[in-house]
């Protein structure tokens, strides 16, 4: 009888922007997991190490570091025409129109947040009604995050409809270990509506990355984020 051979399961080849970071061993942590259909090539920092990135193994660029090493990620990957994800927070305008600007070259995916959870909020409040209440946005990250309000909390504030963002009031909290809780208070006279979103751990937004690279490596160029993923 002759022997079936084996199927090889095809991995997609990642180079990680700000792999010494807090998210960046996540994402290392969910790659060098058995079958998780990812292998790392290159990583940086140091920041030179773009310079040494071979564009042939590379597929698809993950970054999740600091506005600096960001630009030199989207630079890269714009040089070599190849996917681009991230998940940097406290971009300024600036880095933003970049994000623009590259998505007319290659398939960018850009979410301050990369948490299925939070984007079902997003949904959510989008079509609240208008009530006579009080809004009120927790934002609590750990002790060390640098941007206050975070991406999340200001994303969450831009969903929520004209009438509701001028009674929103953001409270922003940094202790301990936090992962990221944002909760949201709908507050009157006579209830009070709790809506909350607690990350568990840094894997979950290394997981959503993942997920939008494998789905991203197939898209024209175009400025994605989870509204393209999730709605697809």
């Amino acid at each position: 009888m002759r022997k079936q051979k084996q199927s090889v399961s095809v991995k997609i080849k990642v180079g990680l922007s700000g792999s010494s970071g807090r998210m960046g061993g996540a994402v290392k942590e969910l790659i060098g997991k058995r079958n998780s259909g990812f292998v790392l090539v290159e990583q940086a920092p140091p920041l030179k190490a773009f310079d040494g990135w071979n564009k042939q193994r590379v597929e698809g660029v993950i970054d999740f570091s600091s506005p600096e090493l960001f630009k030199m990620a989207l630079r890269w990957s714009l040089e070599n025409k190849k996917p681009f994800v991230s998940g940097t927070t406290a971009l300024g305008v600036s880095h933003k129109k970049l994000l623009a600007l590259a998505s007319h070259k290659i398939p960018v995916f850009y979410e301050e947040n990369m948490s299925w959870g939070i984007w079902q909020i997003k949904r959510w409040i989008n079509n609240v009604s208008e009530q006579p209440c009080d809004i009120l946005l927790e934002d609590i990250h750990h002790k060390n995050k640098k941007d206050k309000p975070s991406g999340t909390a200001l994303k969450l504030q831009k969903h929520f409809p004209s009438f509701a963002r001028k009674k929103l009031k953001i409270k922003s909290i940094r202790k301990g270990r936090e992962f990221g809780t944002h909760r949201i208070y709908f507050k009157s006279s006579e209830e009070v509506v709790l809506v909350e979103h607690r990350a568990l751990s840094r894997l979950l937004f290394a997981e959503g990355a993942l997920r939008a690279l494998k789905w991203l490596v197939k898209k024209p160029p175009g400025l994605y984020s989870f509204e393209d993923l999730y709605m697809k």
